[in-house]
């Protein structure tokens, strides 16, 4: 079904319960009915509730949620306090990379589409504007996309980063964006990148952090946040369990967030809301011919049966590359290594 341009957008009210349900909903599909009708709001008031749709606009993907976006929305925050207008967030129900780049073996998310809708509308007053990812929204001419935005809000004022580019083709720059806040009576403020160390923090130089196992580095960049993949247990080859380290291997068929570098980590796993101390493996092992698991974790202290749950896991520290054993007890006492570092920097549950 082809929708019109007021339909194809979601707004998030700022209520945290009720937020946190309907990004839910967006990131997942399941609104069925016009998202905007979704809210139940009064047509006798704009979207927002009030009796005017002024609002303070942060636009961007925000895919990770690092320090340079939230240095963003703290100006933003700022300004929206001084004006009394409210904060809102305006970014994609799903990553525009999950169609630009799909075929792009370098992409990879920090975030889920769900966690990104969450953790914006943690940064806001008035909640997410989310927008259909889709040809209806990707075909509009820069300055109709902005026009569209002043359909469903008014503007008072728009922050984005200053390399922020947009509309058709991502040809709209921050200088069009200004030229069009100076026509309607809105401020446009292009903040600048942060960087450190003479490098910008971007999402894309924390995926090659990652990418180098370097996930303390990740976790810095990301305001102290652990990056993590999450998956389904299922059953392995079941080698670990004759060696004294039981191991659970994960389908990770239904994860969108990227995995680190092949090696060795210390990590956390969270399982049914318990968080557990872990050792976990990236990439297939290689002393093993049958193995076939892209990544399997040791739970300290867990005792039960994990097959079928969901399983979450958080990488805290690189530990070793990956190896091939050439003995059995080498292989055992590298990875009780691996897991007594664990026990004594992480702890157990």
């Amino acid at each position: 079904m082809r929708c019109d341009p007021v339909e194809f957008c979601h707004f998030e009210r700022s209520e945290r319960s009720e937020r946190s349900r309907e990004i839910s909903n967006t990131a997942t599909g399941k609104n069925e009915i016009s998202p905007l009708a979704s809210l139940g709001r009064d047509d006798r008031k704009g979207p927002l509730g009030r009796d005017d749709n002024d609002a303070v606009l942060v636009i961007g993907v925000f895919d990770g949620m690092h320090i340079g976006h939230r240095a963003i929305f703290a100006q933003a925050r700022e300004l929206a306090r001084e004006i009394d207008a409210p904060l809102v967030a305006v970014t994609f129900d799903r990553d525009p990379d999950e169609v630009f780049r799909r075929d792009d073996p370098s992409f990879g998310k920090l975030l889920s589409n769900e966690e990104r809708l969450a953790m914006a509308a943690e940064q806001t007053s008035g909640g997410v504007l989310a927008l259909t990812t889709g040809p209806e929204l990707f075909s509009m001419p820069p300055l109709d996309f902005l026009d569209f935005l002043a359909s469903v809000v008014r503007p008072r004022a728009i922050f984005t980063g200053s390399d922020f580019r947009f509309g058709y083709k991502a040809s709209g720059t921050a200088e069009d964006l200004e030229r069009w806040a100076l026509a309607h009576d809105c401020t446009y403020v292009a903040c600048e990148l942060v960087e450190e160390d003479g490098e910008v923090i971007s999402a894309t130089r924390i995926r090659a952090e990652l990418r180098e196992g370097e996930v303390a580095q990740a976790k810095r960049l990301l305001a102290g946040r652990l990056h993590a993949i999450t998956g389904t247990i299922v059953h392995g080859r079941g080698a670990g369990d004759g060696f004294g380290f039981a191991t659970a291997n994960l389908d990770l068929s239904g994860c969108e967030t990227m995995l680190p570098r092949e090696g060795v980590y210390g990590a956390y796993a969270i399982v049914e809301g318990v968080r557990y101390a872990a050792a976990v493996n990236v990439g297939v092992a290689r002393s093993f011919a049958e193995a076939t698991a892209p990544v399997e974790a040791h739970l300290l202290d867990f005792d039960g049966d994990l097959y079928g749950r969901e399983i979450r896991i958080e990488f805290e520290q690189w530990l070793r590359g990956p190896r091939v054993f050439e003995t059995k007890d080498e292989l055992i006492e590298t990875v009780m290594g691996n897991i007594a570092w664990v026990r004594e920097h992480l702890g157990g549950k």
